[in-house]
């Protein structure tokens, strides 16, 4: 039954016209083509996926490259910027130059943990951020934090005496095959500049900051009672100055001669000239021989005369076994008892300090006293550091340095700071209560000198000359702590640009001190 319905089926349905064939042929061959075109689209999109794959393999494996590079390049040379208003983080063009050129390697040595240093002061942050920058300037040089109580034994390497927060700058080199190292140790205060009230006012009581930070038990404990009179940084001077003491290859030694009761400690005197890239020792005259290396000695004012002994050591000094090369400085005073012996010295170099002290008539030639004068004739020898054109050397109480001879058996002398002509000579009294000066009669009148040279020359086989210079001074007014420091007079770069002249050290880098105040 059923194939026979089937068959009735097949006949009555109506059959397919020419049209409907060739509908059907479309849609088969719509249908394959779909099929062929499915198979190549499907072939084009895993090719463009495989690719995509690959350029986004190779972007992301540069893209790792390139981090990996710069976070090492970074690590080295930090990228920061700096934008304080007076520019407190970055370094100046001087320190910049003279950085560049260092060409051993300085490790800089911080005792303390990373996060409390910096975490102590504005100051301290800013310090390592400017040590950071020295770094970044030159690979020679190196800083790491040492905490003092986790580390006892790197401690203990060092001759120094060694303080929560101080630094120690230090270059290591080899000398006849024996390794010879040299550091600089900065503490906190170094790195710190105080108001001049202040200072003042510790001078005027007869203490410096260094002398009653020692009182005070460190620098740490002097900040805990004083650190409200900080009044900017100066951890770029002192980092810069760390440096050339410890890089210079040709360092420069300073001798303070103690022993005699001398009447001026030349507290910073010693910070200038230290700051300025000398290496700075005291040697009890009475009982030391002053080292072979010394270059400069200095004789700050002894109340007492030398005995013969001690002036045989400065003579033989200066002599150098006929090698000459050799500097001293004498400072005289007021306060002086008679010395037969060392005007005996001084004489040989052609020079002798006089009686009296040097007054000026003309109210415009000192300062606040007659016998408080200013130096009106600079002459232009060793001039070349001083950035003021007509220097202006203030002194107090100077006693005349007088020159014997112009030339005479190979000793030649100069008048370096004059008076003017209308200055005077006179004897002066001081009250021990009040600290009145009362002036007596003039002694001598006309134009006096404040510091004159003697000059011993030594001519050699291949035509050279070699010098020894006695620089004698009146008054140790000049290189006091106070008036170094005065901005309106010029007597430290002065005094530090006769020095250099004389020992050809290369001269210091004067920088700013910078304010930190604000973000």
């Amino acid at each position: 039954k059923d194939v026979v319905a089937d068959e009735k089926a097949a006949k009555t349905a109506p059959k397919d016209t020419e049209k409907d064939k060739k509908d059907k042929d479309k849609k088969k061959d719509k249908k394959e083509k779909k099929t062929k075109d499915g198979k190549k689209f499907n072939a084009k999109k895993l090719k463009h996926g495989t690719m995509a794959t690959v350029f986004t393999c190779v972007f992301v494996a540069l893209l790792v490259l390139v981090n990996v590079v710069t976070t090492m390049l970074f690590d080295r040379y930090p990228i920061t910027i700096d934008l304080t208003t007076n520019k407190i983080y970055l370094v100046s063009n001087d320190t910049e130059d003279y950085v560049k050129k260092v060409n051993v390697d300085v490790q800089v040595t911080i005792f303390a943990d990373e996060n409390t240093y910096t975490n102590y002061s504005s100051y301290n942050k800013q310090a390592v951020e400017l040590l950071k920058n020295y770094c970044k300037l030159n690979h020679h040089i190196t800083y790491r934090f040492v905490d003092i109580d986790s580390h006892p034994e790197i401690v203990k390497e060092y001759t120094d005496t060694i303080s929560q927060f101080d630094m120690i700058f230090e270059t290591k080199t080899k000398v006849d095959g024996k390794e010879i190292s040299r550091t600089r140790k900065l503490g906190m205060l170094d790195l710190l500049t105080f108001t001049d009230e202040f200072e003042q006012k510790l001078s005027q009581s007869g203490y410096s900051i260094d002398t009653l930070a020692q009182q005070a038990g460190g620098d740490l404990s002097f900040l805990s009672y004083y650190g409200s009179y900080v009044e900017s940084s100066n951890a770029e001077q002192a980092f810069t100055s760390a440096l050339m003491t410890v890089t210079d290859p040709n360092p420069v030694y300073v001798s303070i001669l103690t022993g005699r009761s001398e009447l001026t400690q030349l507290t910073y005197f010693q910070t200038l000239l230290t700051a300025n890239g000398y290496n700075v020792n005291t040697v009890d005259i009475t009982s030391e021989d002053i080292p072979s290396d010394t270059d400069v000695v200095v004789v700050p004012a002894p109340k007492t005369d030398y005995l013969e002994e001690d002036i045989k050591k400065v003579s033989d000094f200066l002599n150098n076994d006929g090698n000459l090369g050799k500097q001293l400085l004498y400072i005289a005073s007021y306060g002086q008892e008679d010395t037969p012996n060392l005007d005996e010295f001084l004489s040989e170099y052609g020079l002798s300090v006089g009686k009296g002290v040097i007054c000026e008539s003309d109210s415009g030639k000192y300062y606040n006293s007659p016998c408080v004068t200013v130096a009106s004739d600079v002459s232009d020898n060793f001039t070349q550091d001083v950035s003021t054109e007509n220097p202006a050397i203030l002194s107090a109480l100077c006693r005349p340095v007088n020159t014997l001879f112009d030339e005479q058996d190979m000793v030649s002398t100069d008048a370096y700071l004059k008076s003017s002509d209308s200055a005077y000579t006179a004897n002066v009294d001081i009250s021990q209560t009040t600290g009145q000066v009362n002036i007596g009669d003039a002694l001598v009148k006309g134009q006096q000198n404040y510091m004159a040279v003697g000059s011993k020359a030594k001519f050699t086989d291949d035509n050279k000359t070699l010098y020894s210079n006695v620089i004698a001074v009146g008054s140790e007014g000049m290189l006091s702590d106070t008036y170094l420091q005065y901005s309106q007079y010029q007597n430290s770069e002065y005094f530090i640009s006769v020095i250099n002249g004389l020992t050809g050290n290369t001269a210091g880098i004067t920088i700013t001190p910078k304010t930190i105040t604000g973000n």
